[in-house]
C-alpha cells in the first residue's frame, strides 16, 4: 500500500455512533481540535516562510533558520533527536494518544473502535518518519543553502503538512464522542 493510502478518506476505517453519547461527551471529544488547531498555526508559520522563499521574499537560509528555531527542531535537539518543539509537542501528543488514549477506546469500543485505532497508529508512524525526514532536509538546506536542497525540504514539509491535516481531521472526527464518552481528556 502507499504510504498516501493511509490518507485517503474512503480508505480509513469510521468508528460507529457510540449509543448514549450526549452533546456534553462530543464537546469534550473536541477539545481534540483545539490541541491539533495549535500545532496546525506552527505548520502554518512554516508554509508562510516557504511561499516568500518561493517568491523571493526571503532566502533559503531564512526558512532554515525559522523552521529550526520554530516548533520543529529545537526540543527534540535538546534531547538529542532529530526534530524540534513542534516536532517534539507532536511526537508527545502522539505518544499519549498511543499510550493512553487509544488503549482506552480499544478496549471499551470494540472491533470498530479497534480499527480506527490502528490505522491512526498507522498514520503516526508515517508522520514522525516524515518528520525526521523534514529534520534532515533542514540541515541539507542550512549547510547548503541551494535550489535543490529547499525543493526536497519543501516537498517533505508539503507532504507532512498534508498528512498531518488530514491525519488530524480524521482523528477528531472519529474520535470525538469516544473521547467525552470515555473521560479521556
Amino acid at each position: 500500500m502507499n504510504v498516501f493510502d493511509l490518507f485517503d478518506e474512503s480508505q480509513r476505517p469510521k468508528a460507529p455512533p457510540i449509543r448514549g453519547a450526549t452533546e456534553q461527551h462530543r464537546s469534550v471529544g473536541r477539545r481534540l481540535a483545539a490541541i491539533h488547531a495549535m500545532h496546525l498555526s506552527a505548520l502554518d508559520e512554516t508554509k508562510e516562510m516557504m511561499e516568500r522563499v518561493q517568491q523571493g521574499e526571503a532566502a533559503a537560509t531564512d526558512l532554515a533558520e525559522q523552521v529550526t528555531s520554530l516548533e520543529l527542531l529545537d526540543n527534540y535537539r535538546r534531547f538529542g533527536n532529530l526534530c524540534g518543539r513542534e516536532c517534539q509537542f507532536l511526537d508527545f501528543h502522539h505518544t499519549s494518544e498511543d499510550n493512553e488514549i487509544f488503549p482506552a477506546i480499544a478496549q471499551n469500543g470494540g472491533e470498530e473502535f479497534k480499527r480506527v485505532i490502528a490505522r491512526l497508529t498507522e498514520e503516526h508512524a508515517v508522520i514522525h518518519r516524515l518528520l525526521e525526514t523534514l529534520a534532515m532536509n533542514v540541515v541539507d538546506l542550512q549547510t547548503e543553502p541551494s535550489s535543490a536542497n529547499f525543493v526536497r525540504t519543501r516537498s517533505t514539509f508539503e507532504a507532512l503538512y498534508r498528512a498531518v491535516g488530514s491525519h488530524f481531521n480524521y482523528e477528531q472526527t472519529e474520535l470525538e464522542e469516544a473521547i467525552g464518552y470515555y473521560g479521556l481528556l
